[in-house]
């Protein structure tokens, strides 16, 4: 997405587009925090478009899984897309890459990072201090909002990705797009599916 975003040559996306990408995305960030995984590194370069314009999720590199425990500590990712809470070097749990995706969602509205520096220390003083310039007023309320929660400093009240794709707004654009969003269990059933068919083939062996 981010090569995408270049060759958009300053020109805004036009909104429906940014949903499109954006619940796809929010889809593939259920999947993995589902099954309890942190990708740590959400960013444009890492949301994948394929020729039909969908998105995929990639580049798991520093992905940790979350099973047995609560929250992580070590600082990795991107800094122009890291939580506050990462850089204040607290521990850290699945909100962290909501906070990354606001991050991208402002970069798909307006084709720039919500929080810059002239230096590192400069780019961290503004990230927890979580002051950004709004995106354009041609956009809906609804993805000011939106991006209001993700980019949200409490961590308490910043929405998880199934709170996300709850939201009517969410729902009534996908709606439009003929974009399927799964239930929180649809997910948990297709895991348990492909679980299910990885033992068929092993037993087969």
């Amino acid at each position: 997405m981010g090569k995408y975003l270049k060759t958009a040559m300053g020109k805004n996306l036009k909104e429906l587009k940014i949903w499109k990408f954006f619940i796809q995305s929010c889809i593939g960030i259920q999947y993995l925090h589902t099954r309890k995984i942190l990708h740590r590194d959400i960013k444009t370069i890492n949301l994948f478009m394929m020729k039909d314009q969908s998105i995929k999720i990639g580049d798991l590199g520093v992905a940790k899984s979350m099973k047995g425990m609560n929250f992580a500590h070590t600082l990795v990712g991107t800094p122009y897309y890291l939580s506050p809470e990462l850089w204040e070097e607290k521990a850290y749990d699945h909100k962290s890459d909501i906070w990354s995706l606001g991050c991208v969602l402002y970069e798909l509205c307006t084709l720039k990072h919500p929080f810059t520096g002239m230096n590192q220390a400069g780019l961290i003083l503004r990230i927890v201090r979580g002051k950004y310039e709004p995106i354009p007023s041609f956009y809906s309320k609804d993805l000011s909002d939106l991006i209001a929660n993700w980019l949200q400093r409490d961590t308490r009240k910043r929405f998880s990705i199934h709170e996300i794709l709850a939201q009517d707004s969410v729902k009534k654009k996908a709606k439009i797009l003929g974009i399927t969003i799964p239930t929180k269990d649809e997910v948990l059933l297709s895991i348990e599916q492909q679980k299910n068919q990885i033992m068929t083939v092993f037993q087969r062996k």
